[in-house]
């Protein structure tokens, strides 16, 4: 019995080393002098209290506390600006850079997801959008 309880307990520490290992963020903060240098993170999604997509490819999000965060996505989402119901899924309930963390949303009745790359903690909403405007490229006009 006693062997029981100590193979229990070394698989015990295991899943929770690997699962803070997951977490760990694998990016530096942005050093590129476009705008101030932000701070990668990670943040409890239970704890969310509220989204919103900036661009197509980025969204901020409000945690309770008053914390807030911007998420780059993998790629650009046409429809992630007009998103509705959207959710973060993933293996682990802290999402953090790079560990596989996914947003989900209704794209013209569809669902989308995309893959979060990067979680960098903000000050504020209008932190994220100008961090958003300094990284967007403008659109042409015509």
């Amino acid at each position: 019995m006693q062997g029981n309880q100590r193979a229990a307990a070394w698989l015990l520490g295991l899943i929770l080393t690997l699962s803070g290992l997951a977490c760990r963020s694998t990016q530096k903060g942005d050093t590129s002098g476009s705008g101030p240098a932000t701070k990668e993170a990670c943040f409890d999604v239970r704890r969310v209290d509220s989204f919103s997509p900036l661009h197509e490819r980025f969204v901020y999000v409000r945690v309770e506390g008053d914390q807030h965060y911007l998420l780059t996505m993998d790629s650009v989402y046409v429809g992630l600006p007009y998103a509705t119901g959207i959710t973060i899924s993933g293996h682990f309930s802290r999402v953090c850079s790079d560990t596989g963390a996914m947003i989900s949303f209704i794209d013209s009745g569809r669902p989308a997801f995309c893959r979060i790359v990067r979680v960098e903690v903000v000050a504020s909403m209008e932190a994220a959008q100008q961090l958003v405007k300094d990284r967007t490229p403008p659109k042409p006009k015509g």
